[in-house]
């Protein structure tokens, strides 16, 4: 994969996130270029997920700034926010899809409702994608009719159809069978290969140490290192990070 550029296309700095008298996120800053495909990995409760909605303002952070391509997001603004929410995919570990629309009405509705695209337009790009992620014959199926894998595939396709410039993944395959996980990371491999820019929070240790640039380990709210795959997963210097590795190395398998 050749990257575009060495810029930092979103950025992060200071985020910092507290529910109650617990802090989640602890201040973390972070970058990611263009075209560079960043792992999160850390124990459940460790703030993967909470720092993904952060950064997409689906929950409000309580200090520190996110830019999108050297310009500083002004979550308070509402038209800048919906602007910066179709720049910014986000896939979620249950789907999110309504369930009495089609695969393709699902895909459709986001570029009609929020692009204000013609119907018929709408419709053919939808198709499109859908095509991409392997699924046009299943066009006129619902969420019901679709396994786990399939209704995955159908939320990125979704994602895909608003042309973000990053694309936010809360642990994708989490929520599926092992069988159905290959199709889901077939899908994004197929990303990575052309370009798109992504966040993604995973315990594919085998599909991280394949397809990352980096990896960031997360624990407590905090970035307790990052670096290449290889150092976090084979060589870290961190006895905690190694620990982590191991297990999930352990649990998980190195497939993916």
């Amino acid at each position: 994969m050749t990257k575009q550029s060495d810029e930092p296309i979103l950025r992060l700095s200071g985020i910092r996130k507290r529910y109650g008298d617990r802090e989640i996120i602890k201040g973390i800053s972070l970058s990611i270029n263009r075209g560079e495909l960043k792992v999160l990995i850390g124990p459940s409760g460790g703030g993967k997920s909470t720092l993904l909605q952060c950064i997409n303002f689906l929950v409000m952070p309580d200090a520190g700034e996110v830019w999108l391509e050297g310009h500083l997001v002004n979550h308070h603004r509402k038209k800048e926010l919906y602007r910066y929410r179709q720049q910014v995919g986000m896939i979620f570990q249950d789907f999110n899809l309504f369930d009495h629309l089609t695969a393709v009405d699902n895909v459709q509705i986001g570029l009609v409702r929020v692009k204000g695209m013609e119907r018929k337009a709408a419709r053919e790009r939808a198709m499109e994608e859908l095509e991409r992620v392997g699924l046009s014959e299943h066009a006129q199926h619902y969420p019901a009719q679709l396994s786990g894998g399939q209704k995955q595939r159908v939320s990125i396709a979704r994602a895909l159809a608003m042309d973000p410039k990053v694309m936010l993944l809360d642990e994708p395959t989490s929520a599926l069978d092992p069988e159905l996980i290959g199709e889901v990371l077939t899908v994004i491999k197929h990303l990575v290969a052309n370009g798109m820019t992504m966040l993604m929070a995973t315990h594919q240790i085998g599909f991280s140490s394949a397809f990352a640039d980096e990896i960031v380990f997360m624990e407590d709210g905090l970035i307790v290192e990052q670096g290449p795959p290889a150092k976090i997963l084979y060589d870290s210097e961190r006895e905690r990070t190694r620990e982590f590795c191991a297990k999930i190395t352990e649990l998980y398998g190195e497939t993916g």
